[in-house]
């Protein structure tokens, strides 16, 4: 932060991204130093000889240039460690070292082309009477591959991470800089030139990322709309993806730091007080549990892949056990569910493992998945005695970019205007409303079961379809309940959230991220991101170094805190202030 400025453009790192790529390609630099030593070592006898001159010229160039590339990333990683996340002025001979590693670089591609013509072309022949020297061309064969595999390897990583191509980032236009810079522009032509930099940006980045998904015009606008979100975010700031990563570790440490001190400076008894749901109460507790009953069936509408994920070992053996059944049996009787998208039927035998669904209490389930699409069930519960919906949360491309699509959209139901929500939520609510009224799905479901009730469920980006969803069908079915597993944070606005009290039931699980996550929090989010990184005092590599080994202790059970302020090492529970008390 901010991100590094070379050869008249931004590049997708800063310069104190250096230092973990550097310190791995040191160690293979200097692993690969000391195999050429000890290969030129081993063939010293051959490589003195006179037919082998050529060979042997080779050889020192190479040790040459891979010692001279060894000192130089070193010096690069030095300079890299310096300053802090804003303080760039102590790394700016990075950009300087880089122009010179970059020349370097050729010329180890040019050694590379070398050694290629020695190892396959006239080298073969001039192995003369020297013993061993046969040997020492073959290993220089191999060595060949090896490098251009490499360097195949770094392109592809080039391409990708430093985008010499600008696929993703702009060029900078230093002449509309240096106009901005000299005074004769407005802070608002800065502002939209930067935030149409940011959205020509990110709109490269979602139409590249899914070029596979989709080319309609609807995906095309899906694209060029959540761009313009992520504009808004970022236009203001020069941010890039490590500077995130090492923000959300400062935010988590400032997290905890300030839940210890409000759990020290509050009593047990007045957090709990502050639990306004009361588990005592019988009707809270049946709708509690019944939240809970109907948690399966949207985690059984994601299928055999949510199956395999929680039975890694054995969920192999129990889908083709039971998929083998049912294609046995599929034969012999009609079939009264009716499944869409599910060629192999692997999704609805996972449905059927996950839910026990038996197939005549599925009515109707889509596995079909698309922008504003999400697959859904109708199903019969009769222990509860209901008709559920059921809708799938985020699983694909086509549900991220449905979620990304967080423009509000206004929603008229009657006597009840001023209602906004999710647009991308909305379409697909939209599609499923559809879906039941062209099918008469929940005609058909009440036909067989008259005095069952409508229940409406989804998980993540499902949560929030269903409940618009149930906004929907409400003046038609005004005894419907909806239960929302892990909502967005981003659904409804207000009046609409007050409108659905009544009969939306949302279950969050502890501090989920999805629940609060909003545009509005996205900024709050930045600016926090902001703050932290310029007021740490400590350099990006080691705070990104600190927040791995705190996440690998706690998965080993061992908790590790390194203080913000010295270099100490907290673990355990106990704190610096608790061992001074």
């Amino acid at each position: 932060m901010p991100a590094l400025e070379a050869c008249g453009r931004k590049w997708e790192f800063g310069s104190d991204d250096l230092v973990f790529p550097g310190l791995a390609s040191l160690f293979v630099r200097v692993l690969w130093l000391l195999g050429v030593v000890v290969a030129v070592v081993y063939f010293h006898k051959a490589l003195m000889c006179q037919d082998s001159h050529r060979l042997a010229g080779f050889s020192l160039a190479v040790v040459a240039v891979i010692m001279v590339t060894v000192l130089l990333e070193g010096i690069i990683i030095c300079f890299s460690c310096r300053g802090t996340v804003i303080r760039t002025r102590p790394r700016k001979p990075v950009v300087h070292l880089l122009h010179f590693r970059v020349l370097v670089f050729f010329l180890e591609v040019v050694l590379l082309i070398i050694g290629t013509v020695f190892a396959y072309g006239f080298g073969q022949n001039d192995t003369g009477n020297c013993d061993q020297l046969g040997d020492a061309y073959l290993l220089v064969q191999i060595i060949s591959v090896v490098n251009w595999c490499v360097l195949a390897t770094l392109v592809i990583f080039a391409f990708l991470y430093l985008d010499p191509c600008h696929c993703y980032r702009p060029k900078v236009n230093f002449r509309a800089v240096d106009t901005i810079r000299s005074g004769q522009e407005t802070d608002e032509t800065v502002i939209q030139y930067n935030w149409q930099l940011t959205h020509t940006m990110w709109e490269k980045r979602f139409r590249t990322i899914c070029c596979g998904y989709g080319t309609e015009d609807k995906h095309q606008l899906a694209y060029s709309e959540v761009a313009e979100i992520f504009a808004h975010i970022f236009c203001d700031t020069n941010v890039v993806f490590s500077d995130i990563a090492a923000g959300l570790v400062l935010l988590q440490k400032e997290h905890i730091a300030a839940e210890r001190k409000r759990r020290r400076r509050q009593s047990l008894s007045s957090i709990h007080e502050r639990v306004q749901f009361d588990f005592e109460a019988e009707d809270e507790r049946r709708l509690l549990e019944s939240a809970l009953h109907y948690h399966k069936y949207a985690l059984g509408i994601y299928s055999w892949l949510l199956y395999m994920y929680m039975n890694p070992w054995c969920g192999c053996c129990g889908l083709c056990k039971l998929l083998s059944c049912c294609t046995c049996c599929s034969c012999l009787r009609k079939q009264r569910t009716e499944t869409f998208g599910d060629n192999s039927s692997c999704h609805l035998v996972g449905l059927r493992k996950l839910t026990h669904l038996l197939d005549d209490d599925l009515v109707y389930v889509t596995f079909e998945n698309d922008l504003y699409q999400s697959p859904f069930l109708v199903c019969l519960d009769h222990s509860k005695q209901a008709v559920v919906i059921a809708v799938r949360g985020t699983l694909s491309m086509h549900d991220v970019m449905t979620d990304l699509s967080a423009h509000t959209h206004p929603m008229e139901l009657p006597d009840s205007p001023g209602f906004v929500v999710h647009k991308g939520m909305f379409h697909t609510a939209k599609w499923v409303l559809g879906k039941l009224s062209s099918e008469q799905l929940l005609e058909k479901a009440f036909q067989r079961c008259p005095d069952y009730r409508l229940v409406l469920v989804g998980h993540s980006l499902g949560s929030g379809c269903a409940c618009i969803l149930s906004m929907l069908l409400r003046p038609e079915y005004p005894g419907l309940h909806c239960f929302c597993i892990s909502p967005s944070g981003a659904v409804v606005n207000e009046e609409a959230a007050r409108h659905t009290e009544e009969f939306v039931t949302s279950v969050t699980l502890g501090q989920d991220l999805v629940a609060r996550l909003n545009v509005r929090t996205a900024h709050v989010l930045k600016e926090d991101l902001v703050r932290v990184l310029e007021n740490t005092q400590k350099p990006k590599f080691r705070i990104l170094l600190e927040g791995g080994l705190e996440t690998l202790c706690k998965c080993c059970g061992r908790p590790v805190l390194f203080d913000e302020d010295e270099n100490n090492i907290v673990t355990g529970s106990k704190t610096r202030e608790g061992r001074r008390e």
